[in-house]
């Protein structure tokens, strides 16, 4: 009886890997290993079942037929390449975006976090070395900077996303990378780390971003760090189960998408602790004169970071990344908390927290899938060029080296060089070396092209930004449960069901966003109808505004008592700004201006978007059930807090290129829902941004930071 339901030890040799670990599976055992392993194992389990048997039923226990050594071998040797080459090569063709989406966000995504369904622990086979060559292909730059987001963004996302390279010793067999597993984690030290910036214009760009915060800095700035970090792989319990019946899924936790909506996802928890030494060229008197000091150094800075990530189970999506940053400055204290839903979107400078901290060990899976790699071996993942050098020892293992580097920024901007050390124990690089340099002027090189040069000079500051450093395992343990990125569960959101349906078609005719607020006491509305009225205090805006002009950008406040609002307008002419107040009676026009040529934006009616209402985004915003750590920040008895500005910005392509009406997809403008909130609690002062998508109700995020009083 048992016979018939259990295959012999020969049946099994004849077996695919895939379908061994399909039996594995079935029988409660491990999946992972060589061939002869996932044999080995499924015979003990069948023996373990006719046990059973015989007690009752008193049947005698089976014994499989003896097998032919060669015939085993000559098995092996064509299972690894059917189950683990030849599988990468179908799953890539299958889907280009499993590693770019529609956005670029999903390059960071696929690359950065998220692992791929690869079950597999190294296979270790007895066979001829076969140059292979890894298929997992990214779309071209050319195609990735036509679209909204900014080759700058791009090419920085792909920097961050990593690259690879594995490093053994000399009688070491091919290997395939190791996959995250629940409970993964490796501690890490970081040496000879540096982050250089240079240029007056791309201070400016990086300083406007971080809210002043590198105001008195001018020509220079760079940052000396070392020290230590790690990295681990969460292991929920069943609690964090949306469905009891996914028990399978244990491992997994709770977290919330940028539409508030819970999902299942995997979480990884990176952090460092570091010393820095700081120098800088700094303003002389008034920063206007642009009188630069000569470069002064300040050390005693510490820093700790913790920075956790959420990707979703079954779409491998990054979901979320809460970090928390602590800045020691000689004793006196600042703390930065974010939250961002997805990943940086459209500039150079929305990236630089990523780039001040990419320090995280390349995760190898989403670089080189199931390829086999061994010495010599060569192969592209994405735009990143990869070649496996000699095997090499770490401590009482043997590794491979692989030397890694990015061909479109090596040809039109710079350079993205890492060299990794790689072993078979560990899902991560080991040891890494990185060395990053991007520089405006080098577009100019006849590989570029002259379309990626004009996009170039069109996004990105004059200067450059430079970050090298070198980190190594100091420890590490091994996780046990197996992470199944492609499995369903209970309860789980439809894809994109917490997006709002906007409605509001102001682009054909109207002149703002609809604000439509029942709980503000003084909407936009008012505010643009009394500047409208206003023909003699603000009469270019008003002409504006009654002849075709719109509102590109208007931001409440409500701080003083009086509601203030800053609108912003253009027409096919001009471009200005006026602040108006509520009054009592009537409402009064504070202050205006006209914006320079320069800065006038783009008018284009054409371009604006269907919107949601900003009643629509406020309620979100403060909504505990949707954002539970935001909302306390923001709201007070279910409205919006009187010294929390609300405001949009409407961002639309530019028009003095018809080149940019060629491309696909850019005519299509975006509006964007912000506000801050400043206040004092404990001894601390706190400063809060957010913003949030105004046509989908989408969250980008928030930052508050908060510094001793």
């Amino acid at each position: 009886m048992v016979a018939e339901s259990s295959p012999t030890a020969a049946e099994l040799e004849k077996m695919k890997v895939s379908d061994l670990k399909e039996l594995c599976k079935e029988h409660n055992c491990k999946v992972s290993g060589r061939k002869q392993e996932l044999i080995d194992r499924l015979l003990e389990a069948f023996a373990s079942d006719d046990d059973i048997l015989l007690l009752e039923d008193d049947e005698e226990l089976f014994v499989g037929e003896p097998i032919d050594d060669a015939e085993v071998i000559e098995d092996s040797k064509e299972e690894v390449f059917e189950a683990e080459v030849f599988e990468a090569i179908i799953e890539d063709d299958l889907d280009d975006e499993l590693y770019i989406d529609e956005s670029e966000e999903e390059v960071f995504e696929a690359e950065v976090f998220e692992a791929e369904l690869f079950e597999d622990e190294p296979e270790i086979v007895t066979t001829p070395r076969v140059a292979t060559s890894s298929r997992l292909q990214g779309e071209s730059l050319i195609s990735s900077i036509t679209k909204p987001t900014t080759l700058a963004t791009i090419v920085i996302m792909l920097i961050i996303a990593g690259g690879g390279y594995w490093y053994w010793t000399s009688h070491l067999d091919p290997f395939v990378a190791d996959p995250i597993e629940y409970g993964d984690s490796m501690n890490f030290s970081i040496s000879t780390g540096s982050f250089d910036v240079e240029g007056e214009e791309m201070i400016r760009e990086i300083d406007n971003q971080l809210n002043g915060a590198l105001s008195k800095v001018c020509e220079e700035f760079h940052v000396d760090f070392s020290g230590t970090g790690d990295i681990n792989i969460a292991s929920g319990d069943s609690s964090e189960l949306l469905n009891p019946s996914d028990s399978n899924l244990v491992g997994v936790v709770q977290a919330r998408d940028a539409y508030g909506l819970t999902f299942l996802a995997v979480e990884q928890q990176l952090t460092h602790d570091l010393s820095a030494s700081i120098s800088s060229k700094t303003f002389l008197g008034d920063p206007s004169e642009n009188l630069c000091s000569v470069q002064a150094t300040v050390d005693g800075y510490s820093l700790s970071q913790s920075s956790t990530s959420w990707t979703e189970l079954t779409s491998k999506a990054l979901l979320s990344t809460h970090t928390s940053v602590t800045l020691n400055n000689q004793g006196e204290e600042t703390k930065v908390e974010a939250l961002s839903f997805g990943v940086p979107d459209d500039s150079l400078s929305n990236l630089v927290p990523d780039l001040l901290l990419p320090l995280k060990p390349v995760e190898l899976t989403p670089i080189f899938g199931n390829s086999l790699l061994e010495e010599g071996q060569t192969g592209t993942s994405g735009k990143w060029r990869w070649e496996v050098g000699s095997t090499i020892s770490v401590g009482s293992e043997m590794g491979l080296q692989i030397n890694m580097a990015h061909t479109e920024v090596e040809s039109c901007i710079g350079r993205a060089n890492m060299v990794l050390h790689v072993v078979p124990s560990s899902p991560w690089a080991v040891h890494q070396q990185v060395d990053i340099h991007l520089e405006k002027s080098k577009y100019d090189s006849s590989e570029c092209g002259d379309f990626t040069e004009y996009l170039l000079d069109q996004t990105i500051p004059d200067g450059s930004i430079s970050l090298q450093y070198t980190l190594v395992r100091t420890s590490g343990s091994t996780g046990t449960g197996m992470i199944d990125w492609t499995a369903a569960y209970g309860n789980r959101p439809g894809s994109n069901s917490g997006a709002l349906s906007p409605s509001e078609n102001w682009g054909n005719s109207g002149t703002h966003m609809p604000d439509n607020s029942e709980t503000r006491s003084w909407p936009l509305e008012d505010a643009v109808a009394c500047i409208i009225n206003s023909t003699l205090e603000a009469e270019e805006a008003s002409s504006a505004l009654l002849s075709g002009g719109y509102v590109f950008k208007a931001v409440d406040d409500r701080s003083h008592g009086q509601t203030e609002w800053n609108v912003s307008w253009v027409d096919d002419n001009d471009a200005g700004w006026v602040v108006v107040e509520e009054r009592t009676e009537n409402c009064s026009i504070l202050s205006k201006d006209s914006l320079s040529e320069e800065d006038k934006p783009a008018h284009r009616r054409e371009s604006i978007p269907t919107t949601a209402s900003m009643k629509e985004i406020e309620e979100r915003l403060i909504d505990p059930n949707r954002y539970p750590s935001l909302a306390p920040d923001v709201s007070s008895s279910g409205a919006i807090h009187s010294d929390a500005s609300l405001g949009y910005l409407l961002t639309v392509p530019p028009e003095a290129n018809d080149l940019f009406d060629l491309l696909d997809g850019y005519k299509e403008g975006t509006v964007v829902v912000f506000g801050q909130r400043e206040w004092s609690d404990a001894g601390m002062d706190h400063e809060l941004s957010y913003a949030i998508d105004g046509e989908t109700g989408r969250m980008a995020g928030w930052v508050k930071i908060s510094t001793s009083s």
